[in-house]
């Protein structure tokens, strides 16, 4: 995809929320401040000091927590931008090269991710096509002077089994001057060939005091429910979160007698694409705590009391049914993506398949 190609996209893509952009967050390519993660940032700038910089670097952590941040702000780097003060991969935001990956329009800079431009959507995997088109990328020239092309995939484990075995000649044979940044929520579930050939970053979450540096006005239950994720934070902000967990847990704690007029209030908040994509973050991140607290292990509450909740509907619906309704959960909102299904009925959709897989009552 040449230049002129990839500034219309950017155009385009104003109305949609990208799979590798949190919602009420700028677009990682042009968030500049990193906070926390100081060793896998070191670790970084080291291999750049001493030339030797691996051609393959996998990134991982849960997400939200600045694994795309951090991928960026080495890939200004190695792409040439001037250094400035402050921590050892800031670039000086003047410098030409950050404006233009900023923009989305740095010749050598590609991205791998579910969004298709050709067709203006989101799929449901990275398509082998568009991994394709990365390591097409890296066959032509490099137009600066340090012959460096950097390619981001994210997010990784989203590539379909095709994809990945077209992304793994590359890995094996990387041209010069070729970077591959693979950023991964969940690095188990890539192939093993894949991880083996790259050096690999885990990116834990940022402790409480990093947060509220990061966010200083955030309220307790926002702080709980983003673990240590600052991308999450920013979303739950932008759509009021507090609220929305509030009206979802009223909900969901009355299992399985919960009342329908609860549902639609909740399904209709969701109309709105952000306001869909926090609440099914909320599910998602209700349920895994749920069938951790249905083994008796603890949580991280974010509401007093609410572990005995979890762990009574956990227990009741037996050892294998909170997983079972996380994968139906992620699994409709992968569809609402690839398909524009509409978001209030897909919540409607969730909610009862949550009811009918964690109700008590047999």
């Amino acid at each position: 995809m040449g230049i002129a190609h990839q500034k219309i996209c950017v155009g385009m893509t104003q109305d949609i929320q990208l799979p590798d952009q949190e919602t009420g967050s700028q677009h990682p390519r042009a968030v500049f401040d990193l906070f926390g993660h100081a060793h896998a940032e070191n670790e970084l700038a080291s291999s750049l000091q001493n030339g030797r910089s691996h051609h393959a670097w996998l990134i991982t952590g849960p997400k939200g927590v600045g694994k795309a941040t951090l991928a960026y702000r080495f890939a200004r780097r190695l792409l040439g931008a001037k250094p400035a003060s402050g921590s050892p991969l800031a670039s000086d935001r003047d410098d030409p090269c950050v404006r233009k990956i900023a923009q989305g329009s740095h010749s050598d800079l590609r991205t791998a991710t579910r969004f298709d431009p050709e067709k203006h959507e989101i799929k449901r995997d990275v398509s082998v096509a568009a991994i394709r088109e990365l390591t097409a990328f890296f066959t032509m020239t490099a137009d600066g002077a340090n012959g460096a092309r950097v390619g981001i995939v994210d997010c990784a484990d989203d590539m379909s089994v095709s994809a990945a075995n077209a992304l793994l000649k590359t890995l094996e044979e990387p041209p010069p001057g070729a970077t591959i940044i693979l950023i991964a929520h969940a690095p188990g579930r890539l192939l093993p060939t894949l991880r083996s050939r790259c050096r690999r970053l885990d990116l834990l979450p940022l402790s409480d005091q990093e947060m509220a540096m990061a966010l200083p006005s955030m309220d307790a239950t926002t702080l709980a429910l983003s673990g240590g994720r600052l991308g999450r934070a920013y979303a739950l902000v932008h759509v009021q979160g507090a609220k929305l967990y509030r009206l979802l847990t009223r909900h969901l704690a009355g299992l399985p007698r919960a009342p329908l007029d609860e549902a639609l209030a909740l399904a209709d908040t969701t109309g709105d694409a952000d306001t869909f994509h926090a609440v099914f973050d909320m599910l998602e991140d209700w349920l895994a705590r749920a069938g951790r607290a249905g083994l008796g292990l603890s949580i991280r509450e974010v509401e007093p009391g609410e572990s005995a909740v979890l762990a009574r509907l956990a227990a009741n619906a037996g050892q294998d049914s909170c997983a079972r309704a996380w994968s139906k959960v992620r699994d409709v909102r992968l569809r609402v993506e690839s398909l524009n299904l509409d978001r209030s009925l897909a919540t409607l959709d969730v909610l009862r398949t949550i009811r009918e897989d964690l109700s008590p009552i047999h």
